[in-house]
């Protein structure tokens, strides 16, 4: 797993800047309809800020809770497809739900660890604008108090019909989505083309956070 730890330690500092943001207070910078995109941020945020602060929760338990809320409120199969790239086209339809199953699970798994330290951070929705008649960026600024600097992100955000959905995050200019799917093609090259190699390599790492929660 040498190869696929390069490729996480690679892209933990734009993820730490852009998914932190689950984990932080949220005081929207100007008021937020509750059926806007900025108000579905706000809430998302508000419920992640619920399941790392409860005290009662076992690091297993938190986990599986985090899961749950990215499963509900982010386009999962979707980011699966775009971080896959065009190896999602010479996929079985099997092997597209497994991989977007193994995606899903090690994406919360991880996070849902990682940004627990950040509970700390002060965050400003500043803005949204909409790129088309169903996808909204949310402009968001968040700023680590300890040393006072300041990160803008922006969410991406499609309205479907089940509801507002994140479908891509970016710092400091940087598509979180595009970054991992550079990652998943080495991968997936260094393994001869072999998709089903890949998800075997989340899963292990799944495997491997799982056991480190209890």
């Amino acid at each position: 797993m040498t190869t696929w730890e390069n490729a996480a330690s690679k892209l933990k500092s734009v993820y730490a800047l852009g998914l932190l943001i689950l984990l932080v207070g949220i005081a929207p910078a100007h008021p937020a309809a509750a059926g806007d995109a900025s108000g579905f941020i706000a809430g998302l945020g508000s419920q992640a800020i619920h399941i790392m602060k409860d005290a009662e929760l076992s690091a297993a338990d938190r986990q599986q809770r985090f899961g749950a809320l990215m499963n509900e409120n982010f386009d999962l199969p979707k980011i699966a497809r775009i971080v896959l790239g065009r190896y999602w086209q010479g996929t079985s339809d099997i092997e597209r739900q497994q991989f977007t199953n193994a995606f899903a699970d090690y994406t919360a798994r991880i996070y849902s660890t990682r940004f627990a330290d950040y509970s700390a951070e002060s965050f400003r929705v500043i803005k949204q604008h909409a790129e088309s008649e169903t996808t909204t960026v949310v402009s968001t600024e968040i700023t680590r108090l300890a040393t006072e600097q300041s990160i803008n992100v922006d969410w991406s955000v499609e309205k479907t019909p089940a509801g507002y959905k994140v479908t891509d995050i970016s710092a400091g200019g940087a598509s979180l989505a595009r970054a991992q799917r550079e990652e998943f093609s080495s991968a997936v090259q260094r393994s001869g083309g072999s998709v089903s190699n890949l998800i075997q390599q989340l899963r292990t790492k799944v495997t491997a956070l799982a056991a480190s929660a209890h």
